[in-house]
């Protein structure tokens, strides 16, 4: 939270997939929009895929699910878009004839990428390329106006994304350190909160460390805060369980206080550890990287604005 009357955004949080968790998302995703009798699955065990993971006969398109590894530039990403993009075009032409026979001899009307984060224009150019391509290639399987397209869960419904999310066994996401700029923004219209934070963690840093170990409190209230604005809008139910415990165990340390007789650093320790644990068992499918992350911004948040204080430490 920041002081009213302050606006600040950090640089969105990506959620990291694994190809196998993303294609069960995906599906999830598609089984919403066609219905789950209507998208059929072609394993890539047994001699390859024909540059389709899954399709959909009522409606005559076809959709290849890809997701790279991140976090990643936007160039790269979207090069390796291309170049699944083209890669996967060529399986489908190569086996057009047995393309046709699952598709009962139906043109497919659309070849669609579904990635995680579609966020360049150069993709979209290279889904027009294609497009020509196919349309050129006189393939019986294809119609003669078929589309190649890329999309990502924004274009589906809030809700299915939700639900998609709700069902994945490990939700990852990776946020990049805040920017200078970001830091000056924040540190412009937070005056407060950092002289709250700075007269505390005195307590706790040698003079000559002092302003790092702020710097640092601040980074991470920062990545705390938008990890959590990147559950709020893709999993809001993770998102509650995880605030469920952060807000548990701020009333319990508003009304208790920390531990007596610890040092500074040992009253931190004891809460970061308490916190990520009952993160852990409210949000089993919150990555333990995440956890930790959520944790430590909370804590920060905790010294800036109370209730966390280190009474027995000088």
């Amino acid at each position: 939270m920041l002081p009213r009357g302050v606006t600040f955004k950090m640089s969105s949080a990506v959620q990291v997939w694994n190809p196998d968790d993303w294609e069960l998302f995906a599906l999830s995703l598609l089984q919403g929009r066609h219905g789950p009798l209507h998208v059929q699955k072609i394993p890539a065990e047994h001699k390859g895929d024909y540059g389709i993971d899954y399709y959909c006969t009522k409606e005559s398109v076809a959709y290849q699910c890809y997701a790279v590894e991140e976090p990643i530039d936007i160039a790269t990403r979207a090069e390796r878009q291309k170049k699944k993009i083209t890669i996967d075009l060529g399986k489908l032409l190569k086996n057009h004839a047995e393309v046709a026979k699952m598709f009962h001899e139906v043109p497919i009307r659309h070849w669609v990428l579904i990635a995680p984060l579609h966020d360049s224009k150069e993709v979209n150019l290279h889904c027009a390329k294609k497009t020509k391509d196919l349309r050129g290639a006189g393939c019986v399987a294809l119609d003669a106006e078929i589309e190649v397209m890329i999309q990502d869960p924004s274009a589906f419904p809030g809700d299915a994304v939700a639900m998609g999310m709700s069902a994945l066994s490990k939700v990852t996401l990776s946020i990049p350190t805040p920017s200078q700029s970001e830091l000056a923004t924040w540190v412009a219209g937070s005056s407060n909160l950092l002289a709250n934070a700075t007269q505390k963690l005195k307590k706790r840093a040698n003079p000559d460390e002092l302003d790092a170990v702020v710097g640092e409190a601040v980074k991470s209230f920062l990545t705390g805060n938008a990890l959590l604005d990147a559950l709020r809008s893709g999993s809001p139910d993770l998102h509650e369980k995880v605030m469920s415990a952060i807000r548990s165990r701020a009333r319990r340390l508003q009304f208790a206080g920390p531990q007596r007789g610890g040092s500074a650093g040992e009253i931190l320790h004891a809460e970061l550890d308490a916190l990520i644990s009952a993160m852990q068992a409210a949000a089993p499918s919150l990555s333990a990287e995440n956890a930790e992350q959520i944790a430590y911004g909370s804590i920060c948040e905790w010294i800036m604005r109370c209730p966390l204080d280190f009474p027995n430490a000088q």
